[in-house]
């Protein structure tokens, strides 16, 4: 039942993590509606806000002041004007795809009027993220367009003003984020999780999900609204009702404040036999995939083999059961989730072998594609292959290279502060040090991807963790990046060649840790 947990928790917080930058600042309170009005009324009566309109005329004044030329077919032209910034810099970003996480990211720097523009390359219209301090802000762009928004990064609650060619979408969801997403966003759900019994969190969800249909519907862009983006919003609105309703349970199991565990009633999960259940599906809903992957864990969960499932074959068994139970699109998606996340955290020749099937079984090109490319980062670091060099300063302030470690054996251990994770394995580091304190030619060296210099320095200090310790500032760094670096903690073993050992070693609180070690030791 642990490792079961384990992985639906990691699902859960995959989820979080796309939805993270989906709303615009949601701690903050949603505009009041006034009650007893159709949404057509509601949203008329919004856009004739008299306060609201005079600070998005400021705004849009400025949008008319900017001008920029066609932008190519593959890229899209942003420009934009940023009152009260706090920064110099706007982020750009977006997810190329939700089955690796990619992301493409393009920095702007503010002029001296706090203006900034930005060619983002682009073949397929994505939900874009706008990153500067105390705000982010989520777009709709489609490649060949050139827009420019206006908006103030200290007043969350004046919508951004977007203008120019395809805007039209942009300039909805920004409205919808804003009057929906920042009311019902995940804090909001799970809350609601915890204070309500299944059959009326049931009804809560659904009335959620009618309401954002409404808002849809009834919005006077609608008609005008390009159908794909249509599209992919029902997709999102459907899958995130439906994800909702499936993390529930385990909600309950790990937040509620007496570890409850609630009776499901019968009938809770009919939902899933719904013949439709799989339509409307989208690549490019990224709530889509977490149902997926939500689902198959589900499935499994309820067909428990007898001697259950174990971290070695649960991602093998989950890649098996996606290819009997499904079908399409949605059979060929969770393959390819399935492949790279065993490219990722298992053996490497496990995943080879089913990097192979995987290309000659699925069609879909876009997925091919996704798993091959995450294949190559993966196989570059295979054992036997090149560590990737690096030099970085020490938390004396002296450089450190890996280089000047050829000759040892090298326990690479990547982390952070904050990786409640990280800091598990901390006491079992310290024991494995003492265990070993006679091998002056085996490392332990820490890299930790803490934003902030100060609590690695203090973390070190406290828990007086032994080794060598290195900075980068996250996971973007060019040293975690060529070390295709995805969660943490991850560790790499790298032998006295300069060579990778095992990209999979156990962690220090593994029972074989030290007979990994001493083969690497005895390795010349």
């Amino acid at each position: 039942m642990t490792r079961v947990v384990r992985h639906l928790g990691m699902i859960v917080s995959h989820n979080r993590m796309h939805t993270r930058f989906a709303t615009d600042d949601l701690h903050h309170p949603p505009p009041k509606w006034q009650t007893g009005k159709t949404y057509r009324e509601m949203i008329s009566q919004k856009y004739l806000n008299t306060q609201r309109m005079k600070k998005i005329c400021l705004f849009f004044i400025g949008s008319l002041l900017m001008g920029c030329g066609q932008p190519e077919a593959e890229s899209v032209q942003l420009t934009g004007q940023v009152e009260n910034p706090t920064g110099n810099k706007v982020e750009v970003f977006y997810y190329t795809d939700h089955i690796t996480n990619a992301t493409h990211q393009t920095e702007a720097i503010l002029d001296e009027n706090d203006s900034f523009e930005a060619l983002i390359p682009m073949s397929d219209p994505h939900f874009v993220h706008l990153r500067i301090p105390r705000r982010t802000i989520t777009m709709y762009l489609e490649p060949g367009a050139t827009l420019h928004i206006a908006f103030d990064a200290e007043d969350p609650d004046v919508l951004p003003a977007v203008t120019g060619d395809r805007s039209l979408e942009s300039s909805f969801l920004l409205s919808y984020n804003m009057d929906v997403e920042r009311k019902y966003g995940q804090m909001t759900l799970m809350n609601k999780a915890l204070e309500l019994d299944p059959g009326p969190f049931v009804s809560y969800v659904e009335m959620v999900y009618d309401e954002k249909q409404q808002y849809m519907r009834y919005d006077p862009r609608y008609e005008e609204l390009d159908p794909s983006f249509v599209s992919l919003m029902r997709s999102n609105m459907r899958f995130e009702k439906y994800n909702h309703l499936m993390e529930y349970p385990f909600i309950r199991a790990q937040f509620h404040p007496e570890g409850e565990v609630p009776v499901m009633p019968d009938g809770y999960h009919d939902f899933l036999d719904e013949p439709g259940l799989f339509k409307d599906v989208n690549p490019g809903s990224s709530a889509y995939v977490n149902f997926l992957n939500i689902y198959l864990h589900h499935y499994m969960e309820e067909n428990v083999p007898e001697d259950g499932y174990n971290d070695q074959d649960y991602m093998v068994s989950r890649y098996n059961i996606a290819g009997e139970i499904l079908t399409g699109d949605a059979r060929e998606v969770a393959l390819a989730h399935a492949v790279v996340s065993m490219l990722r955290f298992e053996a490497f020749e496990k995943a080879v072998e089913y990097h192979e099937d995987f290309m000659n079984v699925v069609t879909s090109e876009r997925y091919r594609a996704i798993v091959q490319r995450e294949y190559e980062n993966v196989s570059r670091l295979a054992p036997g292959n090149p560590a990737p060099g690096f030099t970085l300063k020490d938390i004396d302030g002296e450089e450190v290279s890996l280089d000047d470690f050829l000759g040892k054996v090298v326990y690479l251990d990547f982390w952070a502060s904050w990786c409640g994770p990280c800091m598990q394995q901390v006491p079992y580091a310290r024991e494995l040090k003492e265990r070993f304190s006679d091998h002056d030619d085996l490392v332990f060296l820490y890299i930790s991807v803490d934003t902030d210099e100060a609590a690695w320095r203090r973390t070190v200090n406290q828990h007086d963790i032994q080794g060598v310790h290195l900075n980068v500032a996250g996971f973007n760094h060019e040293v975690p990046a060529s070390y295709n670096l995805q969660g943490v903690p991850t560790f790499y073993l790298i032998g006295r060649d300069g060579n990778i050992i095992n990209s999979r070693p156990p962690r220090p609180s593994h029972e074989n840790i030290d007979v990994v070690l001493l083969a690497a030791l005895d390795k010349q």
